[in-house]
């Protein structure tokens, strides 16, 4: 590894180490706070959600399920849906670009080398393999996007495989937390029952996966 590189991933871990350390220091607000916030935005209310989720899909293994839940919460499950998703996609292109201007080397100083296959599967068929990935969860969102910047996806298979992949799972978190304040209501039950069938069919995959080396596409995961 060269001086450049090592510089480079010095620099990527070093804001990732401020991001982490502010969040720690400053703490979460409350759900008033927040809707509070949110309410005296006005009609910046939407962008400012979409910029904050962005943010913090650029943080590698960001909480981006909690800010999924939390747009469903503070925005209902209509619009919440609706920024989720064009945050999730803007920051994921976002890594992806930081991944590729910091080079394979430094990237990889945070991914592991566990992602060392990604490019020989999408290599043959990107959209396809970035759909499938995006599709059940099985690692961080953030970490993936930084991952599949170090392969020869094209962006446009990029994005438009992870777009259409985090629909499904973004849905089921946006749903628990636009009807969480009703337990007992039948569209909870049903988003809770459509999460226990997430998880149900990301634990299917990684045994059938797990005996036969599973690949580092398989593992990467939509936002939810």
């Amino acid at each position: 590894m060269n001086r450049a590189t090592v510089v480079k991933a010095g620099v990527l871990l070093a804001l990732v180490a401020l991001a982490v350390g502010l969040q720690l220091s400053v703490g979460l607000p409350s759900q008033a706070e927040l809707r509070s916030t949110l309410d005296g935005l006005g009609a910046w209310a939407v962008p400012a959600f979409v910029a904050a989720y962005a943010a913090v899909s650029l943080l590698p293994a960001g909480p981006t399920a909690v800010m999924t839940v939390l747009g469903g919460l503070l925005l209902g499950f209509g619009t919440g849906l609706a920024a989720v998703l064009a945050a999730a996609v803007l920051g994921a292109v976002a890594a992806f670009f930081v991944s590729r201007l910091l080079g394979r080397d430094a990237v990889r100083s945070l991914t592991g080398q566990r992602f060392a296959s990604l490019d020989d599967r999408v290599r043959d068929n990107g959209f396809a393999t970035v759909l499938l990935a995006r599709l059940i969860p099985l690692v961080p969102f953030s970490t993936a996007n930084y991952a599949f910047g170090l392969t020869s996806v094209s962006t446009r298979s990029y994005a438009g495989a992870t777009a259409l992949g985090i629909v499904p799972g973004s849905a089921v978190y946006v749903a628990v937390g636009a009807f969480g304040t009703d337990p007992g209501s039948p569209p909870f039950l049903l988003a809770i029952a459509a999460l226990v069938l997430l998880t149900v069919l990301g634990v299917w995959r990684q045994r059938r996966t797990r005996g036969a080396a599973p690949s580092d596409a398989d593992r990467a995961p939509g936002p939810g």
